[in-house]
């Protein structure tokens, strides 16, 4: 089938019930906590609306819709699917169901966003893309922090080569994780810990820092607690082949930990100044450029400055949630286009930042799982 048909097949399967001015209807497959950030966000970007909810109760999904104003609320997820009210699924449910719902949307030929991380293997992430490639839907992986404009800049500053050839990049994200509960998501054994709930936002960078390489190794370390990972330190290298500068493979290196909160920071360190994207670097509203002049010299500072829209609500369970406008309002001209990718965030991207994420899990947990079940015997034979 050429280009031009899938695109065909697209808007018409899609938008048949749409034209170019009505604003792109979405339906919320989750009634929690990052479900309500982020449909407040679509109430307030043009050009999108909430036109359904969907929990696993029909109560649940009631007293949400009330809550945001949903004209529709559905006690299954596959009512919200089968909606011909929605054109587009938002998959907001805790990460081990992501792609069940992923698959069943898809399968329906509804365009679908799922929160990160899409799934939670590389391969289970391969066969969605395989899927939405088959069936010609559009898919995306919810990496909103691409769609921000400080990282639309980031990119092309790399791209004009504004300070030089990029060396290495290292970024670190932590949150104190809650210990008075071991029944939160964070713990639970196939999707907690802290690779799978934030290390995709340093994972993703490596993509911006080195964009015509070739991903080649990993390496990974750090700390285990009630099972997952806690804390690990991880060296991503990436193979860049006629570099004509000498400086070799590209190097990005991530710390996460679930035991503090970090300045979450992110430098781009190039053979002529650094690129610094200001904390919290997964809602990027600063960045500095400092041009070298040398080590005995102070480094000329450039800033560039791009505010969080307009807010109306002041109140989120995520700060910096009204940044979701922009993911929803990229979404919307996607899917309007007939694509199946957004480009801020391409199917690619997903496949990479899975591979990541999923080899520090193994090493990380493989590694030290064994050492903390040998602690308690240790001490038990001790006392």
């Amino acid at each position: 089938m050429s280009n031009i048909s899938r695109t065909l097949r697209l808007l018409s399967s899609h938008n048949k019930n749409n034209n170019k001015n009505d604003p792109v209807r979405w339906g919320i497959l989750s009634a929690g906590r990052i479900a309500s950030d982020y449909t407040k966000a679509i109430s307030v970007t043009e050009g999108a609306v909430t036109t359904a909810v969907a929990a696993r109760s029909a109560s649940k999904a009631s007293a949400f819709a009330s809550r945001h104003s949903i004209p529709a609320s559905h006690g299954s997820y596959q009512e919200l699917i089968a909606d011909p009210t929605v054109d587009v699924v938002y998959v907001g449910t805790i990460a081990d169901h992501h792609a069940e719902w992923a698959r069943e949307s898809i399968l329906a030929g509804k365009p679908t966003v799922v929160e990160k991380p899409m799934t939670l293997s590389y391969d289970t992430t391969r066969e969605l893309v395989d899927l939405a490639a088959e069936r010609n839907v559009f898919l995306m992986e919810g990496m909103w922090t691409r769609c921000f404009p400080a990282m639309k800049e980031l990119r092309r500053l790399v791209a004009d080569g504004e300070v030089g050839r990029i060396v290495y990049a290292q970024a670190d994200f932590g949150w104190a994780f809650p210990t008075s509960s071991m029944h939160d998501r964070i713990w639970l054994p196939n999707s907690g810990g802290v690779a799978l709930d934030v290390g995709m936002y340093a994972a993703q960078l490596g993509r911006v820092a080195f964009p015509d390489a070739t991903l080649k190794d990993v390496s990974a370390t750090g700390t285990v607690k009630n099972g997952v990972d806690y804390t690990a330190m991880a060296t991503v290298s990436y193979d860049r082949p006629g570099c004509d500068e000498g400086v070799g493979d590209g190097l990005l290196q991530m710390a996460l930990t679930g035991a503090s909160n970090t300045e979450e920071r992110c430098v781009l360190q190039g053979t002529r100044g650094r690129i610094v994207i200001d904390g919290p670097f997964h809602v990027p509203t600063r960045l500095r450029v400092l041009h070298d002049a040398g080590r005995e010299v102070e480094s000329e500072e450039v800033v560039y400055d791009f505010p969080l829209p307009e807010d109306p609500f002041g109140e989120w369970n995520n700060p910096g949630s009204i940044g979701f406008v922009h993911q929803i309002g990229e979404v919307g001209r996607a899917v309007r286009e007939g694509r199946l990718e957004c480009e801020s965030y391409t199917w690619e991207d997903s496949l990479e930042v899975a591979r990541i994420v999923e080899e520090i899990v193994r090493q990380v947990r493989g590694e030290r799982a064994a050492e903390e079940e040998e602690e308690p015997r240790q001490r038990a034979r001790s006392s």
